[in-house]
């Protein structure tokens, strides 16, 4: 019904329906399309709650709910944020009938309108939900799962300690209020300086690593001089420094701390540098 106007967004990359089968295109296009409504419908995978902005979506689909409610609740904040276009955004959750995971999905439903309101005392029942389900999905009698079910009737029926959290809020907002407001240090790792350290290093060029721009493939990106391409033990990958780069190419890879590959060479300059 839809042809071209379907695609798909995944760890793999992005993909395109076109003359009835998939095509592989970069992450970049996907999100170009989808921002410019030449993309009706999007099929996702966990890849969607990061790096992809869906405020021009008014519809989500949870296909496949997961054991851990709070992660249906950052799927939802993708669409549900500043910049939404529509005054009702719709969410429909598929279960299998009879399962574990539609009969706990329910309840949360029914007794605390979890996704309406996860927040404060809520998330300590959440945060045991996935334990919980995995319990009950093991389990292969069936008086075990309904034992289980009924210890988690009463987790959820316990009267919420909600004047207890005031309290805590009301004690602590002083002391919050002064940490702050309290003035930020700058910090000498910023994206510039980390960039300029990298690709000058000549101990880093010693070892065979390289940085080249890479821009002539990336033209259609208004910020093409900060994309690179770093070539590292036989390997090459096209990457940046910048999050705010990697945020409109999430195919480039973004040299930061947590990075193996970034502390990698991180070690390498710092440790020859001694």
């Amino acid at each position: 019904m839809y042809g071209s106007q379907v695609a798909c967004y995944s760890g793999r990359g992005g993909e395109l329906y076109q003359n009835g089968e998939w095509c592989i295109v970069p992450k970049e296009e996907i999100k170009r399309r989808f921002r410019q409504d030449e993309i009706k419908i999007l099929l996702c995978t966990e890849s969607a709650s990061e790096g992809l902005n869906l405020q021009n979506c008014g519809v989500l689909i949870n296909y496949d709910m997961p054991w851990n409610p709070m992660r249906v609740e950052q799927r939802i904040g993708r669409i549900d944020k500043i910049g939404q276009r529509y005054s009702t955004v719709r969410i429909h959750n598929f279960y299998y009938d009879g399962t574990v995971e539609a009969k706990v999905y329910r309840k949360l439903r029914a007794r605390i309108n979890a996704f309406a309101t996860v927040v404060g005392n809520l998330q300590p029942i959440l945060a045991q939900v996935p334990t919980f389900i995995e319990q009950a999905v093991m389990s292969a009698d069936p008086e075990e799962e309904d034992v289980l079910m009924s210890e988690f009737d009463s987790i959820i029926d316990t009267p919420p300690l909600r004047l207890a959290i005031e309290e805590i809020i009301s004690m602590d907002l002083d002391a919050d209020l002064a940490e702050i407001q309290k003035p930020i240090h700058p910090t000498p790792f910023t994206p510039e300086n980390i960039e300029q350290l990298f690709t000058t290093s000549a101990i880093l060029k010693t070892y065979g690593t390289k940085f080249e721009k890479k821009s002539d493939r990336f033209t259609v990106v208004q910020s093409v001089d900060r994309v690179w391409e770093l070539a590292h033990k036989g390997q090459k990958c096209s990457m940046t420094f910048y999050p705010d780069v990697f945020d409109e190419m999430p195919s480039l890879r973004l040299m930061t701390f947590g990075d193996p590959l970034f502390e990698e060479l991180l070690h390498i300059a710092s440790v020859n540098a001694k």
